[in-house]
């Protein structure tokens, strides 16, 4: 039997936009603007995610991998609903880059990292993400 723990992350507020992290999409269009456009785009919001991962965790290290994370998106009920693929795939390639730069894991290869899920919702407030660290080892 798996012995599972689990912590929590909230990155809360409107980041970029309305939103609280670019998404896929996004990311490419900078990308297309200008090369190096897209790689500060990149840090500028992997910082977010950098800072909400101190606040939550306080010095918390994955020491029972591979790990699982869960993403549930909230957006703001604006008539502009982001699809989840665009959503999820930038943010999770955020979040794993923030998680090694914080050495809350040791990289985000399959040893680490073996699945990720999200779920999107709206709210009526201001955006925010929850991410779920699910230790599996």
């Amino acid at each position: 039997m798996e012995n599972v723990t689990t912590h929590k992350i909230v990155i809360e507020g409107a980041y970029y936009g309305t939103k609280t992290l670019p998404s896929l999409n996004d990311y490419l269009a900078e990308q297309g603007r200008h090369p190096k456009a897209g790689g500060k785009q990149k840090n500028d919001y992997m910082w977010v995610c950098i800072g909400a991962i101190r606040k939550c965790l306080k010095g918390w290290k994955v020491t029972n991998p591979p790990i699982i994370l869960k993403y549930d998106f909230y957006e703001p009920k604006d008539g502009h609903a982001r699809d989840i693929g665009n959503i999820l795939g930038e943010a999770d390639k955020l979040f794993e880059d923030a998680l090694q730069a914080c050495k809350v894991i040791g990289n985000d290869n399959p040893d680490w990292v073996i699945g990720i899920q999200g779920f999107y919702h709206q709210t009526d407030g201001e955006p925010y993400i929850e991410i779920e660290i699910e230790e599996r080892g």
